[in-house]
Parts: C-alpha cells; structure tokens; sequence
C-alpha cells in the first residue's frame, strides 16, 4: 500500500488521512540467476522473490515489494493476481506508465476477472495525457460495471473523467496568467515536501518527510520552517518547542492571523487498528508554544479521520471558522470539506457541516486553504469537471455553507499530475502549492514524490473601486424618535458626507439565484468606501441603515480592466445614528426577575423599536445601586440584562439581534446618597435601570439562512 498515504480500508475505500506522508529510499536487489535451466529452480526462485515481496510489503517498504514483484513476474509472468497487484502498487505511487504496462497486460490476460481494472487504467492514461486511451477505457468500465454494486459512484465519477478528457485535449497552455518555478536551494529535497503555509513574507511553515537510515531518521512527517533569503527560500530546520514528535506522523500546519495559534495533524490508529488523522491546536503566549491538545469531538472522531485544518471567518460574527477534511459519513462523497464554529459560550465546537455541492464533489476533495483578504477558499479535487487528471486545484467566493461555484485554475498551476495544498500572500499576487510534476526532485520515477512549488501572478487580479454615501433629508423619523424617547437628535444637513456607515459586499451566484457576503466595511470621515473586486463578476453593494430605508446598488466587472479604479458613485440615504437611550425598566432591590410592569413597559416602548430598524444589534445594558460589592453587582446587573433579553427572544426577538451587558454600579445617573451621606432611596432606585443602545446591524440575508 503507497505510504504517501496514512490509509484506512472501509468498505473497499482508500482513505486518504494527510496526503503524501511516506517516502522510502529505493533499495538496489541484486538476483543472481542460475544458468542452470531446471523449472524447479525457477520455481524456487519465484517463490523466494514473492517471499521477499510480502516481507516487504509487512515493513511497508512498497518499493522494495515493487522490485521483488516485478523480478518474480518475469518467471511466473502469467500469475494475473500479482500482476494486477503490481499495476496498483504503480498506481499508488505513481508510476503512470509502469502502471499503465500492466494494466494492459490484465487485461490481456484476464480483464472481466478485475472490473477495476478498466477505470484506473483510465484515470493513469489521463495522468499520462492519452486522453483517447482514456475515454476508451473509461467508457468500458462504465459498460462493464453497470451491474456491479456502486456505492462510491464509480461510474458517475466515470462519466465525470470522461468529459473531463474531452475537454482536456482540446486545452492549450497561453502561459499568461501565472508564472510557476520551482523552489531550489535547501527547502525542497529527493523525499516529500509538501503542505506550504506562508505565515508572512518571508517565513513558510511546510511538512517534509527525511528518510536517512544511516543517521538514524525515520520515515516520519514532521513540520518545518523556512526563511527568504536575498529572494530564495531556505530552510531552517524543525519547527521547535513542543509540536513535533517522532513518534508521530505530523504536518499540515497552518497559523491564525494573530500568529496565536497553530492547528496541525497528527495520526495514529484508532481502536480499530486504523490509521486515522486528528487535528491539535497549539497556542502562542509571546514566548512558546503550548503542549499541543487534540481538539474534542465532534471535529475529531474515533471513527473518521479528520485533517487539513484551514482557518477562515464568519463574516458577520467575527468568528474563527475551521475548515478541515473527513471521510465521516453524510458527506457528498469520498474525502469531503467540513466546518465547524467554535462557540465561546458552551466552550464546545459546533457540529461539523459538510460545505455544498459547489465544493465538494463525488470524488475526493483535500488540502483547503482560505484567503480571508477575498474571502476565497482553494482546495483539490479529483471529482469536479475541467480536470486535467489527478488532484487539480478550485477556488470558490463564499464562507461557511455559502459559496458560488467552484472554478478550476488554468494552466500552468493544474496539469495532468497532482496539485494541492495551494496557499497565497495577502498580496494576493503570489504563493505557492505542492505538484509530484516534471521538474520535483524524486527518489525513484518522475511523478512519484512532491515538491513546493512558487507561483507569481503576471496579470493583475483585483479592480479597486470606491464609493460614497451621503445623507438625504428625511426628518419625520427624527421626529418620532425625539418625541417618543426624548432624545434631542439634531437633524443632520441634506447631501451632507456620512461616516461609519456599515457597507456590505455580496457576490451574486445566478445559478443559485443567491447573494453571497464576501466583505464588509464602513465609510470613512469623508462618507468613502472602498472594496477590491474580481473581474468578470456581478456583485451587489448594500448600504445599511439598520433596515430602515436601505440602498442596493449593483455593479458589473465585465470588461473592466484592473488598472481602471471602478467609480461607483454616491449613494443617498436617510441615515440614522447609533442610537443610546433609556428605556425605563426598573427593579426592585437585589432582584432581577422582570415584574408586570416592566414587561408591560418592554411590549409598549422597546418591542417596536425592533419592528422599526428590522437589522438592528441591540444591547440591553443594566446597572445597579450602590448597595453591595463591585463583583456582585457586575452579577446582578447581567442576570438584569439576560432576564430582559430571555423575555424579548420569548416574543419571537431573534437572539442573533440582542446583547445582554451588566455594568454594575460604575455608571450612576444619580446620587445614591444624599449630600449628609443618608440614603438616597429614589436615586437608588433610579440607577437599578436597563438601558437600550443600537450598536450594530446585522445582514437581512444571513438572518433568514
């Protein structure tokens, strides 16, 4: 079984926990053949070979079983079991044209005796750019299997490869787009490098995997880190404190924005002896890495594996999203991308959701990686269409479970060969992926082991475009508010410049006729916004004004070219400001339960505030008298704010939309005492109040999802 893999077998699948994890040094086997001719000892010395064959194959040195396989077929060279055994050995570790050779001679011999036979000969024609081969035996195995049982869609991904190879062989490479080399010098190495994160612009943490018997290293993944030096990328050796461990395979590292945390995998056999993958985080405290921990279930599983951690970001909470790959079931099929949301309040991760059929595909998606600068997610795929062969790499807009479609990039980054773990600067110009391509330096064949590769795009990718929002007059809803709350609001001056206006940008996906968040801003002291765009797409700009009177403006990028700055010109609205003021709910001494009154007071003053800015973020903020501790006032004035938060959510207020603050005694609006020092029981009874403050808007879209 390749060991560039950590496998699980279930049900007939190959799981694929890390991608590319082991590398063995090819070992030269010297037979000396006996000129004698007698068939016994030809006989004895195929059984000697096959022996040597298994014991490899139990060590897991599967270029040792490879050799032994290969010399013992040129005695028993009909054995059609072997021979199919050996073509998959090539299979999995790439040697598309040895495997190739022997899928043939299956074929030949045997064919309907391995129904598989058909469709990985296909899928290695199209690593090997015989396109037409591959047509051809892919549409046999689609005839030849139709009444085999099918529960991994073969025959779907059949029809998928099939298109797929139409349309590679009529692909020409324009060479325009990208320019791709490979990274010389120290980092990369004849074994395995691979899962390339840039933590800044001139450090990369990368997996690798160092196999040197004679100074006693082990075939291990471990993590690395490399730095640029007068422009080349060297490495630095293992990445220190407490994350790496020989015991372990160990790698996919990537790192949060604040440098913070780092989440990575490691594997190990679970209790049913197979080998699985977990996510651990490891945090930063500005000196050392934590001890690594093993995140809790649901994101790891004891059944499933769990790995390829990437970070991104709910856009309208602000929270950490982590993406990561499984193979646990309800998925789309294969290896799928899931998400989870880690949820402050319980201290737990929320449910794993498998991302949409934009996404994931009935064959294996691996190696995510989110760019939270445009909100785009990249990720490898061997089942979605415009395949050159092998794992290509996508990029899809979008966040959570809300993405357009994916779309492959061109030539030269995607081959016929192996693509994945793609990551980018916050340039967004250049970065780099792992390929097993010509050009990777290899222990063995040309296509066996991967390599980090850089990338620089030589076309611009974003169009700058700006806006602006002003004010237009509209005093009635001034006026209602001063004379129901008492606020004094001045009206503000028509077509005067509006700052701190929330502004949000949506990708418009047609074919899902849905409207994707992708960026969120606010004007500044001069009522400007700005966004970076992508060419070719349709995009929709909406002002907010906590739901009241919102603007929506559309614009188009076709034709647009990136050296134009895209002029999307003012915007008008009746714009309201955040909003602060006292709603009078009142409590008894050291109580917090809402009496009659106070529930009468919220249905009358406070509910319609929220019919009447439908997006508003609302605090509830309680305080206290004077009477009591700092700290168990700072309690008390919470369990005031949450008890009138559980009344408003209880009258179908979405609990999304409120926040409950306590403030305890620090902000009094009147004296607790008198100026003798007695008690001031009406200055008291005024300060155990809840206050009402707007202080932010939540999307209409997401609210409804």
């Amino acid at each position: 079984m390749n060991k560039r893999y950590w496998t699980n077998i279930t049900s007939g699948k190959r799981i694929k926990c890390l991608l590319i994890l082991f590398a063995y040094a090819i070992f030269d086997i010297s037979i000396a053949f006996s000129n004698d001719d007698n068939g016994d000892s030809n006989s004895a010395l195929a059984a000697s070979l096959r022996e040597k064959a298994k014991q490899c194959e139990k060590t897991g040195d599967i270029y040792c079983a490879i050799d032994n396989y290969r010399q013992y077929l040129l005695i028993e060279y009909k054995d059609v079991k072997t021979t199919y055994k050996l073509a998959n050995m090539y299979f999995d570790t790439r040697n598309y044209a040895m495997a190739n050779n022997y899928y043939d001679t299956v074929i030949n011999i045997k064919g309907k005796k391995y129904p598989l036979v058909y469709f990985r000969k296909g899928i290695v024609c199209m690593n090997l750019e015989k396109y037409d081969d591959a047509i051809e035996s892919l549409t046999k195995f689609r005839q030849s299997y139709r009444h085999h049982k099918d529960p991994e869609n073969l025959r779907k991904l059949a029809s998928v490869y099939i298109d797929n190879s139409y349309w590679a062989k009529n692909q020409t490479i324009n060479g325009a787009e990208f320019e791709v080399q490979h990274i010389n010098g120290s980092l990369n190495h004849p074994d395995i490098d691979f899962a390339p994160f840039p933590v800044d612009s001139t450090t990369l943490i990368y997996g690798a995997v160092y196999n040197n018997i004679s100074i006693g290293i082990g075939a291990v993944r471990q993590i690395y880190v490399a730095t640029k030096e007068s422009g080349q990328w060297k490495t630095n050796g293992l990445f220190d404190e407490g994350v790496n461990n020989p015991g372990f395979n160990t790698g996919n590292a990537v790192m949060s924005a604040d440098g913070k945390r780092m989440y990575f995998t490691r594997s190990r056999k679970n209790w049913k002896e197979e080998d699985i993958c977990e996510i651990y985080l490891s945090e930063f405290d500005g000196i050392r890495w934590s001890e690594p921990y093993k995140l809790p279930y649901p994101v790891n599983d004891e059944n499933y594996t769990s790995t390829q951690p990437a970070i991104g970001r709910n856009l309208r909470t602000g929270k950490e999203i982590l993406y990561f790959v499984s193979n646990r079931p309800n998925g789309k099929g294969g290896l799928d991308i899931w998400y989870t949301e880690y949820d402050s309040k319980t201290e737990t991760y929320k449910d794993p959701k498998d991302l949409s059929r934009s996404v994931n595909s009935l064959g294996d998606e691996c190696s995510p990686f989110y760019d939270e600068v445009t909100t785009t997610l990249y990720f490898s795929s061997k089942g979605r269409e415009q395949s050159y062969g092998g794992y290509d790499i996508y990029k899809a807009v979008g966040s959570g479970n809300s993405w357009e479609d994916a779309t492959a990039l061109p030539k030269p980054i995607n081959s016929q060969f192996d693509e994945y773990y793609f990551s980018i600067f916050k340039n967004n110009k250049e970065g780099f992926f792992t390929s097993n391509r010509p050009g990777a330096l290899t222990l063995g064949n040309g296509s066996c082991c991967d390599d980090i590769f850089s990338f620089k795009a030589n076309e611009c990718v974003l169009i700058s475009s700006y806006g602006i929002v002003r004010n237009s007059t509209n005093y009635d809803i001034y006026d209602n508010l001063n004379r129901k709350y008492h606020l004094e609001l001045s009206y503000p001056k028509d077509s005067a410049v509006l700052s701190d206006v929330p502004v949000e940008l949506y990708l418009l996906n047609e074919k899902e006729n849905e409207e994707i968040l992708i960026s969120k801003t606010q004007t500044d002291n001069v009522g400007r916004y700005h966004f970076d765009l992508e060419r070719n797409k349709q995009y929709i700009i909406r002002v907010r004004n906590y739901g009241y009177f919102e603007k929506k403006v559309n614009v188009i990028t076709t034709g647009v070219n990136c050296s134009d700055i895209l002029n999307i010109g003012t915007t008008q609205i009746n714009f309201l400001p955040k909003l602060n003021f006292r709603i009078n709910i009142y409590y008894d001494l050291d109580k917090f339960k809402l009496s009659d009154q106070a529930r009468e007071q919220i249905d009358t003053t406070l509910l319609p505030l929220f019919d009447l800015f439908p997006n508003a973020i609302i605090e509830i903020g309680s305080h206290t008298d004077s009477i009591g501790t700092d700290t168990y006032n700072l309690k008390l004035s919470q369990k005031r704010s949450e008890s009138v938060v559980t009344y408003l959510i209880s009258k179908g207020i979405s609990g999304e939309r409120l926040i409950a603050k306590g403030y305890g005694m620090k902000y009094p609006i009147a004296p607790n005492t008198n100026n003798d020092g007695s008690d001031n029981p009406e200055g008291r009874q005024l300060n155990r109040r809840t206050e009402i403050k707007i202080v932010g808007e939540i999307s209409s879209i997401e609210l409804n999802e």
